[in-house]
Protein backbone atom coordinates (compact mmCIF):
# COMPACT_ATOMS: atom_id res chain seq x y z
CA UNK A 1 0.00 0.00 0.00
CA UNK A 2 2.81 2.42 0.92
CA UNK A 3 4.75 1.67 -2.27
CA UNK A 4 1.68 2.29 -4.41
CA UNK A 5 1.16 5.67 -2.78
CA UNK A 6 4.83 6.51 -3.31
CA UNK A 7 4.51 5.69 -7.02
CA UNK A 8 1.42 7.88 -7.36
CA UNK A 9 3.16 10.75 -5.56
CA UNK A 10 6.24 10.38 -7.75
CA UNK A 11 4.03 10.43 -10.85
CA UNK A 12 2.32 13.60 -9.61
CA UNK A 13 5.72 15.29 -9.22
CA UNK A 14 6.75 14.08 -12.66
CA UNK A 15 3.56 15.50 -14.16
CA UNK A 16 4.19 18.89 -12.57
CA UNK A 17 7.68 18.90 -14.04
CA UNK A 18 6.27 17.95 -17.43
CA UNK A 19 3.72 20.76 -17.28
CA UNK A 20 6.49 23.22 -16.40
CA UNK A 21 8.59 21.89 -19.29
CA UNK A 22 5.69 22.36 -21.70
CA UNK A 23 5.27 25.94 -20.51
CA UNK A 24 8.97 26.62 -21.08
CA UNK A 25 8.88 24.93 -24.49
CA UNK A 26 5.91 27.06 -25.50
CA UNK A 27 7.86 30.22 -24.69
CA UNK A 28 10.98 28.96 -26.49
CA UNK A 29 9.03 28.02 -29.60
CA UNK A 30 7.46 31.45 -29.71
CA UNK A 31 10.93 33.05 -29.75
CA UNK A 32 12.16 31.06 -32.75
CA UNK A 33 11.41 33.29 -35.73
CA UNK A 34 12.68 31.05 -38.51
CA UNK A 35 10.50 28.06 -37.49
CA UNK A 36 7.43 27.50 -39.62
CA UNK A 37 4.18 28.39 -37.81
CA UNK A 38 2.60 25.09 -38.78
CA UNK A 39 5.49 23.20 -37.22
CA UNK A 40 5.21 25.30 -34.05
CA UNK A 41 1.49 24.55 -33.72
CA UNK A 42 2.04 20.84 -34.33
CA UNK A 43 4.76 20.74 -31.68
CA UNK A 44 2.57 22.56 -29.16
CA UNK A 45 -0.34 20.20 -29.84
CA UNK A 46 1.90 17.19 -29.28
CA UNK A 47 3.18 18.61 -26.00
CA UNK A 48 -0.36 19.35 -24.81
CA UNK A 49 -1.49 15.84 -25.80
CA UNK A 50 1.39 14.33 -23.83
CA UNK A 51 0.31 16.28 -20.76
CA UNK A 52 -3.32 15.14 -21.17
CA UNK A 53 -2.24 11.51 -21.45
CA UNK A 54 -0.13 11.86 -18.33
CA UNK A 55 -3.05 13.42 -16.43
CA UNK A 56 -5.32 10.55 -17.50
CA UNK A 57 -2.76 8.03 -16.25
CA UNK A 58 -2.49 9.94 -12.98
CA UNK A 59 -6.28 9.92 -12.53
CA UNK A 60 -6.35 6.17 -13.12
CA UNK A 61 -3.54 5.67 -10.62
CA UNK A 62 -5.38 7.72 -8.01
CA UNK A 63 -8.54 5.67 -8.58
CA UNK A 64 -6.69 2.39 -8.17
CA UNK A 65 -5.01 3.69 -5.04
CA UNK A 66 -8.36 4.78 -3.57
CA UNK A 67 -9.86 1.33 -4.21
CA UNK A 68 -6.86 -0.37 -2.63
CA UNK A 69 -7.04 1.87 0.42
CA UNK A 70 -10.76 1.17 0.74
CA UNK A 71 -10.16 -2.58 0.57
CA UNK A 72 -7.34 -2.25 3.09
CA UNK A 73 -9.57 -0.36 5.53
CA UNK A 74 -12.32 -2.97 5.13
CA UNK A 75 -9.88 -5.82 5.69
CA UNK A 76 -8.51 -4.11 8.78
CA UNK A 77 -12.01 -3.50 10.12
CA UNK A 78 -13.01 -7.13 9.58
CA UNK A 79 -9.80 -8.29 11.23
CA UNK A 80 -10.64 -6.14 14.25
CA UNK A 81 -14.18 -7.55 14.19
CA UNK A 82 -12.87 -11.12 14.28
CA UNK A 83 -10.60 -10.29 17.21
CA UNK A 84 -13.53 -8.71 19.07
CA UNK A 85 -15.71 -11.76 18.39
CA UNK A 86 -13.03 -14.12 19.66
CA UNK A 87 -12.68 -12.03 22.79
CA UNK A 88 -16.46 -12.09 23.35
CA UNK A 89 -16.76 -8.32 23.07
CA UNK A 90 -19.53 -8.13 20.45
CA UNK A 91 -22.42 -8.99 22.77
CA UNK A 92 -21.75 -5.99 24.96
CA UNK A 93 -21.64 -3.46 22.13
CA UNK A 94 -24.00 -0.52 22.24
CA UNK A 95 -26.59 -0.22 19.46
CA UNK A 96 -24.66 2.46 17.58
CA UNK A 97 -21.43 0.41 17.67
CA UNK A 98 -23.27 -2.73 16.59
CA UNK A 99 -24.68 -0.75 13.66
CA UNK A 100 -21.11 0.10 12.66
CA UNK A 101 -20.20 -3.58 12.80
CA UNK A 102 -23.14 -4.50 10.57
CA UNK A 103 -22.18 -1.84 8.04
CA UNK A 104 -18.74 -3.39 7.75
CA UNK A 105 -20.36 -6.39 6.09
CA UNK A 106 -22.08 -6.63 2.74
CA UNK A 107 -25.08 -8.85 3.53
CA UNK A 108 -27.58 -10.05 0.92
CA UNK A 109 -30.60 -12.22 1.74
CA UNK A 110 -31.90 -14.00 -1.35
CA UNK A 111 -35.16 -16.03 -1.25
CA UNK A 112 -35.02 -19.43 -2.92
CA UNK A 113 -38.71 -19.38 -3.80
CA UNK A 114 -41.72 -17.14 -4.17
CA UNK A 115 -42.56 -14.80 -1.31
CA UNK A 116 -46.29 -15.28 -0.77
CA UNK A 117 -48.42 -12.25 -0.01
CA UNK A 118 -51.03 -12.20 2.72
CA UNK A 119 -53.67 -9.74 3.89
CA UNK A 120 -51.91 -9.04 7.16
CA UNK A 121 -54.89 -10.32 9.21
CA UNK A 122 -54.49 -13.69 10.90
CA UNK A 123 -57.11 -16.36 10.20
CA UNK A 124 -59.01 -17.21 13.38
CA UNK A 125 -60.16 -20.54 11.96
CA UNK A 126 -56.60 -21.57 11.16
CA UNK A 127 -55.47 -20.48 14.62
CA UNK A 128 -58.29 -22.49 16.21
CA UNK A 129 -57.30 -25.67 14.34
CA UNK A 130 -53.66 -25.21 15.33
CA UNK A 131 -54.44 -24.33 18.95
CA UNK A 132 -56.85 -27.20 19.52
CA UNK A 133 -55.08 -29.73 17.31
CA UNK A 134 -58.34 -30.36 15.46
CA UNK A 135 -57.72 -32.06 12.10
CA UNK A 136 -59.39 -30.97 8.88
CA UNK A 137 -62.07 -33.32 7.51
CA UNK A 138 -62.37 -34.45 3.93
CA UNK A 139 -64.58 -32.59 1.49
CA UNK A 140 -68.31 -33.09 1.93
CA UNK A 141 -69.89 -35.47 -0.58
CA UNK A 142 -73.46 -35.27 -1.85
CA UNK A 143 -74.45 -38.25 0.27
CA UNK A 144 -73.16 -36.60 3.45
CA UNK A 145 -74.50 -33.12 2.74
CA UNK A 146 -78.15 -33.72 3.84
CA UNK A 147 -76.91 -34.57 7.34
CA UNK A 148 -74.83 -31.37 7.35
CA UNK A 149 -77.85 -29.31 6.29
CA UNK A 150 -79.83 -30.84 9.13
CA UNK A 151 -77.02 -29.93 11.52
CA UNK A 152 -77.11 -26.30 10.43
CA UNK A 153 -80.70 -25.89 11.63
CA UNK A 154 -79.37 -25.73 15.19
CA UNK A 155 -77.60 -22.47 14.35
CA UNK A 156 -79.21 -20.98 11.24
CA UNK A 157 -82.55 -20.57 9.51
CA UNK A 158 -83.24 -22.36 6.26
CA UNK A 159 -83.54 -19.12 4.30
CA UNK A 160 -79.88 -18.42 4.95
CA UNK A 161 -79.04 -21.33 2.67
CA UNK A 162 -80.94 -20.22 -0.40
CA UNK A 163 -79.04 -21.39 -3.48
CA UNK A 164 -77.04 -18.59 -5.09
CA UNK A 165 -74.41 -18.55 -7.81
CA UNK A 166 -72.35 -21.00 -5.72
CA UNK A 167 -74.06 -23.55 -3.48
CA UNK A 168 -73.11 -23.80 0.18
CA UNK A 169 -71.56 -27.26 -0.09
CA UNK A 170 -69.14 -25.98 -2.74
CA UNK A 171 -68.16 -23.10 -0.47
CA UNK A 172 -67.64 -25.44 2.49
CA UNK A 173 -65.44 -27.69 0.38
CA UNK A 174 -63.46 -24.63 -0.69
CA UNK A 175 -62.85 -23.77 2.96
CA UNK A 176 -61.74 -27.33 3.69
CA UNK A 177 -59.48 -27.32 0.63
CA UNK A 178 -57.69 -24.21 1.86
CA UNK A 179 -57.19 -25.67 5.33
CA UNK A 180 -55.96 -29.01 3.97
CA UNK A 181 -53.56 -27.59 1.37
CA UNK A 182 -52.37 -24.39 3.07
CA UNK A 183 -53.10 -22.25 0.01
CA UNK A 184 -54.00 -18.58 0.23
CA UNK A 185 -57.58 -17.52 -0.34
CA UNK A 186 -56.61 -15.95 -3.65
CA UNK A 187 -55.03 -19.28 -4.68
CA UNK A 188 -58.24 -21.27 -4.12
CA UNK A 189 -59.12 -23.25 -7.28
CA UNK A 190 -61.89 -21.75 -9.39
CA UNK A 191 -64.10 -24.84 -9.00
CA UNK A 192 -64.99 -23.61 -5.51
CA UNK A 193 -66.37 -20.33 -6.80
CA UNK A 194 -65.30 -16.84 -5.71
CA UNK A 195 -62.89 -17.22 -2.80
CA UNK A 196 -64.31 -14.11 -1.08
CA UNK A 197 -67.69 -15.85 -0.68
CA UNK A 198 -66.07 -18.92 0.84
CA UNK A 199 -64.05 -16.73 3.18
CA UNK A 200 -67.15 -14.85 4.32
CA UNK A 201 -68.94 -18.17 4.91
CA UNK A 202 -66.05 -19.48 7.01
CA UNK A 203 -65.80 -16.34 9.15
CA UNK A 204 -69.56 -16.18 9.73
CA UNK A 205 -69.83 -19.82 10.76
CA UNK A 206 -66.85 -19.56 13.06
CA UNK A 207 -68.18 -16.38 14.67
CA UNK A 208 -71.55 -18.08 15.25
CA UNK A 209 -69.80 -21.06 16.83
CA UNK A 210 -70.92 -23.47 14.13
CA UNK A 211 -67.56 -24.25 12.52
CA UNK A 212 -66.25 -26.39 15.43
CA UNK A 213 -69.58 -28.24 15.50
CA UNK A 214 -69.40 -28.97 11.77
CA UNK A 215 -65.75 -30.01 11.80
CA UNK A 216 -66.12 -32.34 14.77
CA UNK A 217 -69.14 -33.96 13.11
CA UNK A 218 -67.33 -34.48 9.79
CA UNK A 219 -64.20 -35.79 11.51
CA UNK A 220 -66.27 -38.72 12.79
CA UNK A 221 -66.45 -39.89 9.17
CA UNK A 222 -62.68 -40.32 8.98
CA UNK A 223 -60.14 -39.28 6.33
CA UNK A 224 -59.09 -36.23 8.32
CA UNK A 225 -55.66 -34.63 7.99
CA UNK A 226 -53.73 -32.13 10.12
CA UNK A 227 -54.13 -28.52 9.10
CA UNK A 228 -51.43 -27.35 6.74
CA UNK A 229 -49.84 -23.93 6.94
CA UNK A 230 -47.55 -23.05 4.07
CA UNK A 231 -44.81 -20.59 5.07
CA UNK A 232 -45.18 -17.13 3.60
CA UNK A 233 -41.42 -16.68 3.49
CA UNK A 234 -39.58 -19.40 1.53
CA UNK A 235 -36.19 -20.81 2.36
CA UNK A 236 -33.43 -18.34 1.72
CA UNK A 237 -29.68 -18.08 1.51
CA UNK A 238 -27.53 -15.40 3.08
CA UNK A 239 -24.57 -14.02 1.18
CA UNK A 240 -22.01 -12.22 3.31
CA UNK A 241 -18.93 -10.53 2.02
CA UNK A 242 -16.59 -7.60 2.11
CA UNK A 243 -15.30 -5.64 -0.86
CA UNK A 244 -13.85 -8.00 -3.40
CA UNK A 245 -16.50 -10.71 -3.48
CA UNK A 246 -19.12 -12.66 -1.61
CA UNK A 247 -18.76 -15.82 0.43
CA UNK A 248 -21.76 -18.05 1.13
CA UNK A 249 -22.60 -19.00 4.71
Amino acid sequence: MGKQRERVTAFENSLREREAAVARATVELARIRDLDQTVKEAALRQLAEDVRDAMAQLAMGREVLAEQEKAHRAATAVSDLVLMARAGLLQGLAADRMSEVIHLLDITVRPLGEVRKRSGVSCKVTEWHVRTGTPVPAEVTESVWPAVEELTTTHFQRRQFARGTVDVRTQVNGILCRLRTGCLWAELPARYGPWALAKDRQNTWFKKGFWPVLVNHLNLLGDSVPIRREPFVPSFEVLVGVTGGLSRT
